[in-house]
């Protein structure tokens, strides 16, 4: 069949998959039907015709073509079986080679998710895909206590899962307010290992590793430490946008201490594939640990401004056995103050 005919059997609707196919059968049911005089020449009788050796999965346009009665000659059983045993073979040679995956799908700013698309294929198999796309709109203290009670309900939900035992990798795809995802990583951090996507909005995929080389642009990131004797520390990361003293004074004053992490030239459509946000998020990692064994805060004031992807990892490295509690700030660009207090880690 031409190549332009190709029709996709399983759909991604809102993260949750969907056989559209249709279970044909090589060697008609009935008497009559399609092909049905050749039974007892490939060994089958009305009591095994239902054998899955005597099924293919097809679309329904190609299910009615190959029984029409004018296409008789066109699809004899020989050639239906061979094309059976060379699909199976194909699916086979690449799924023995893919991880089995679980998805997890945080979309909580904008309309729910339909599809994934990504810029090349995955080296996973997804088998399944959990997801928490209502809207996030409460603001309020209330509100974000209710947003980090609804990342547990999907986290025990993906535990779950992947106590199953059947899942060797997760991947996440996710579209929510910082604080959320930052949440998020912390939970996810010892779990089974996991590939963060993050969205390019204007080509419209999934991304994770950049596609060559040459679209790593150099972050040059620098990072500054300001050591005021407070048992506090506050930390900026300027991806997205800078994060002004400003900023910082009019929310937490100028009496804690503080450490910066800024990229030449942070702007807004900042889009950062894996090998750079493993950079920014080693440098996060090990001089805030680093920094705490130290001084031993007693609370760290975190405040970023970067892309989704990034905020998750932020989250995976707070490791609550070595670090004090991390107080989460949202951005607004309208509000006065810009930064606002959400909740702690």
């Amino acid at each position: 069949m031409k190549s332009d005919s190709v029709k996709v059997l399983v759909v991604n609707t809102k993260g949750k998959l969907t056989n559209a196919g249709i279970i044909a059968h090589i060697i008609g049911h009935s008497k009559g039907g399609a092909r049905h005089e050749f039974a007892e020449e490939f060994g089958y009788s009305d009591d095994n015709l239902e054998d899955v050796s005597n099924l293919m999965l097809m679309c329904y346009t190609h299910s009615k073509l190959i029984d029409d009665a004018h296409n008789k000659e066109f699809f004899p059983p020989a050639l239906l079986f061979e094309m059976k045993r060379k699909h199976e073979a194909w699916v086979r040679s690449w799924t023995d080679e893919k991880k089995k995956s679980l998805a997890i799908v945080h979309k909580r700013l904008g309309p729910p998710l339909t599809t994934l698309p990504l810029t090349e294929h995955s080296p996973n198999i997804m088998l399944e895909a959990i997801e928490s796309q209502v809207e996030f709109s409460d603001f309020s203290i209330e509100g974000w206590e209710q947003g980090k009670a609804d990342n547990l309900k999907l986290f025990k939900q993906y535990v779950e899962r992947i106590n199953k035992g059947k899942y060797d990798v997760a991947e996440v795809y996710a579209i929510s307010p910082i604080p959320l995802l930052i949440h998020l990583g912390k939970l996810l951090s010892d779990t089974v290992p996991l590939t963060v996507y993050q969205y390019d909005r204007e080509a419209g995929f999934w991304v994770n590793k950049a596609p060559n080389a040459s679209m790593l642009e150099e972050l040059m990131p620098t990072s500054s430490f300001t050591d005021r004797g407070s048992k506090e520390l506050i930390v900026t990361i300027s991806i997205s946008d800078t994060i002004t003293d400003e900023d910082v004074h009019t929310i937490l004053g100028e009496e804690r201490d503080q450490y910066d992490i800024v990229i030449k030239n942070p702007h807004v459509k900042r889009l950062l594939y894996f090998e750079q946000v493993q950079q920014i998020q080693k440098l996060f990692k090990d001089e805030v640990e680093a920094l705490h064994r130290q001084k031993r805060f007693s609370l760290i004031h975190l405040l970023y401004s970067g892309p989704a992807g990034l905020a998750i990892e932020l989250g995976r490295s707070i490791n609550q056995n070595m670090w004090p509690e991390v107080a989460v700030y949202e951005f607004k660009y309208r509000e006065t103050p810009r930064y606002q207090r959400t909740f702690n880690i």
